[in-house]
């Protein structure tokens, strides 16, 4: 299977798994990967999606050898992988629940964009980021125009592009591209953990954060402060709230899962 899904309590965990291709991503896979997280974000069950690849690589981008089996017109293909990935992110974007991403190797290209998708984003130390769009004359896909500029500034996003730059992961980790950087053999667990972590959490606050993030980029100050204003007052109603407020009048940790039942 092109990957595999996995439940670990209310965590569920998406592994990209073509490891002997780099986990490239062929038109099916995307495919299975979209479903895949569409389906997670509608699970009401599922608190936290934690995603990865197996063996070298997160995921190498695009599969050149199906790619070349449409030549000399793979313009078609092009678009149906991308829109696939395209509906990914935004789903990754999007969900009302907290994303861990992974990274245990090679991200490139068209994978680029999954793997910054994520809230909280991991890398072991051998991961190393390219974008390899250019060097084969792909124009870059899969969120990276949008992902990139917002996480690290045009400037760089341009050197990755324009320069050929592979990033090393101590570099992924200086340029804000990942917010942890752990030894390889540690990275399935310590993902586990912050995705527990997660998903032990207030998923409807953060869900909301999500979004008040997200609408930043997009509004005035006073527009925001706004949002801000009528979020804090709805969820002022919602079991999050609620449960932690009653948890603290009543001197307990807050059971958040609870309060959603």
């Amino acid at each position: 299977m092109p990957i595999e899904t996995r439940d670990e309590g209310t965590v569920r965990v998406i592994t990209l798994n073509r490891p002997a291709k780099l986990n490239a991503l062929t038109l099916e896979m995307a495919i299975d990967i979209c479903n895949a997280v569409e389906a997670a974000a509608a699970d009401a069950s599922v608190r936290c999606l934690l995603l990865t690849g197996s063996g070298r690589a997160f995921s190498s981008g695009g599969d050149v050898d199906e790619m070349g089996e449409h030549l000399p017109r793979a313009g078609e293909l092009f678009y149906q992988l991308t829109d696939q990935l395209h509906d990914t992110v935004s789903a990754m974007l999007t969900m009302r629940k907290p994303v861990v991403t992974a990274i245990n190797g090679i991200v490139a290209g068209g994978a680029i964009g999954i793997a910054l998708a994520g809230d909280v984003r991991i890398a072991a130390e051998s991961a190393q980021l390219l974008s390899a769009h250019l060097k084969r004359g792909f124009v870059p896909a899969g969120g990276a125009t949008y992902l990139l500029p917002r996480l690290i500034g045009l400037s760089r996003t341009q050197a990755l592009f324009f320069g050929g730059r592979t990033l090393t992961s101590a570099e992924m980790r200086e340029w804000g591209l990942v917010h942890h950087l752990v030894p390889d053999g540690e990275l399935a667990e310590f993902a586990m953990a912050e995705a527990q972590r997660l998903a032990a959490g207030p998923t409807q606050a953060m869900g909301e954060t999500k979004r008040l993030l997200a609408a930043a980029d997009n509004l005035t100050a006073e527009e925001q402060l706004e949002l801000e204003s009528e979020r804090n007052r709805d969820s002022g109603n919602e079991g999050d709230a609620v449960e932690g407020i009653t948890a603290f009048l009543e001197k307990r940790e807050p059971e958040f899962g609870r309060a959603e039942n």
